[in-house]
Formats: C-alpha cells, sequence, structure tokens
C-alpha cells in the first residue's frame, strides 16, 4: 500500500503541514497535489465540493506522494466510510466533544481489530494490493476540538486508540469563548492546554493557521499539524498583489 507521508512524519516525531482546498476544483486539487505538500486538506464540511467533484479530486493524487485528506460534513458513519473508499488517507472530523464521539469515529474510520469500518471502494485497489491488510497502518485519524468544553476533555481524547492528531478550531473556540463573554487571551489559554495535553500524552497537537506567520508561531510552541492557508486565500492575496503592483502604473 502507498505511504502516507503526512502520518509518518508524524509517527517519527516530526510535524506535517499542508494546505486546504474548498473550492470546486478538481483541477486546482490537482495543482496542489503536485505542489509537494505532506498532506493536502479537501474541504467538505465548508468547501464547495460535491460528491462526484470530491470523488474526481481525490483520484487526482494518485500519482503523487501527498495524502489527500478530507474534512467531512459530521460524525455519520457512512460519510466517513465513504470517503475512505474513495481513496482519502484519513479523514478530519469536526466538533468532536467527548472521548466517547471519538472513539466512534475511530470505530468506522479503521479496519478490525482496531475499527469496524466496512470493506469496499473500486479505487482501493489502485491504492495497493495489500489496502486491507495495511490501510490501518496509514490511515490519519485527526478530531477537532472547537469548544471549551471539548478541550476540558481533550487528554481523554488523545488517549483514545487511533487518534493522531487533536486539531484545534480556532474560529470556532473564539465564537464559543466569546458566547461565554470571554476574550481572546482566555482563547490562548485553552489553545495552551492542548498543547500542554499534547506534550503529556504524545498525541499531536494541531492549528488551523489562517498565514505563513501564524504557522510559524505554532510551530515554535510545538504544535506538530498545521494547516497553512486555503486555495481562496492564496488565490485572493495574489490577486490583491497583482493589483496593488497595477496601481503603481
Amino acid at each position: 500500500m502507498r505511504r502516507n507521508p503526512a502520518l509518518a512524519k508524524l509517527n517519527a516525531g516530526g510535524m506535517t503541514s499542508g494546505i486546504s482546498i474548498g473550492l470546486d476544483s478538481p483541477d486546482l486539487a490537482e495543482l496542489a497535489a503536485h505542489s509537494g505538500f505532506d498532506y493536502v486538506w479537501l474541504e467538505w464540511q465548508h468547501g464547495q465540493f460535491s460528491e462526484h467533484t470530491l470523488n474526481n479530486a481525490i483520484a487526482r493524487f494518485l500519482p503523487v506522494d501527498t495524502a489527500p485528506i478530507v474534512r467531512v460534513k459530521s460524525h455519520e458513519p457512512g460519510a466517513i466510510n465513504h470517503v475512505l473508499d474513495m481513496g482519502a488517507m484519513g479523514v478530519i472530523v469536526p466538533m468532536v466533544e467527548t472521548a466517547a464521539e471519538a472513539r466512534a469515529i475511530a470505530h468506522v474510520t479503521y479496519y478490525p481489530p482496531l475499527g469496524r469500518r466496512s470493506t469496499g471502494g473500486t479505487r482501493l485497489p489502485l491504492l495497493g494490493d495489500d489496502y486491507t491488510e495495511r490501510a490501518n497502518d496509514e490511515m490519519l485519524l485527526v478530531v477537532m476540538v472547537e469548544t471549551e468544553s471539548a478541550i476540558d476533555n481533550v487528554t481523554e481524547i488523545m488517549e483514545v486508540p487511533g487518534v493522531d492528531v487533536v486539531l484545534i478550531g480556532p474560529g470556532d473556540l473564539m465564537l464559543d469563548v466569546q458566547a461565554q463573554g470571554k476574550d481572546a487571551a482566555y482563547h490562548e489559554q485553552l489553545v495552551q492546554q492542548v498543547l500542554t495535553a499534547s506534550k503529556q500524552t504524545g498525541v499531536a497537537a494541531g492549528y488551523v493557521c489562517p498565514s505563513l506567520e501564524v504557522a510559524d508561531e505554532r510551530v515554535a510552541q510545538g504544535f506538530r499539524f498545521v494547516s497553512c492557508g486555503s486555495d481562496s486565500g492564496v488565490l485572493r492575496a495574489g490577486f490583491q498583489s497583482i493589483r496593488q503592483h497595477t496601481h503603481t502604473w
């Protein structure tokens, strides 16, 4: 079976980075796939992909080493199983609040004996004739903590077998913090709480970074899974840079 470079780096104690693609374009996903990232995050929760175009986008990763990782829409078992059958080499699961939820997610992500994932998927033999035997070793499971109550349970979530990364969704976490009348300083306390739990358990902490500057800061703090921006952000910045230059003419 093909190797998952993002998971290999994490298992070796290193860090891994990638970019997210949310525009409904398999061609754009293909460009990202050939850019040398460890992984590309295909955004199905908030992105524009349909099931058909997501399937098409995942197929574009077959000739390259970069791992396609899909953020699914929910915890629903069928949705997780389906994107894995498309050939995704991992899932990012939003809004995980408890260890029990994390265990249920792992249960549908992995084949027996670790889980109860159903076998199937017409693309899977293209990933390796031994896919069923080795998929558990190459599958990356990322669960997101996006509320204070989730972070209260972060150590127990990290201790769930099969969880490789606990990823902070800073935007939704800030919404939760502000809804309680608290501020950015408290938000940062919660962020550091996840990082402390990561260092205690050995399970990687992740952070969704809006810029390379933020990514540099989080990597320096010890975060080992970082998302370094998005397709729309990169395109917007590029358009604005060109437009600013043309204003000088």
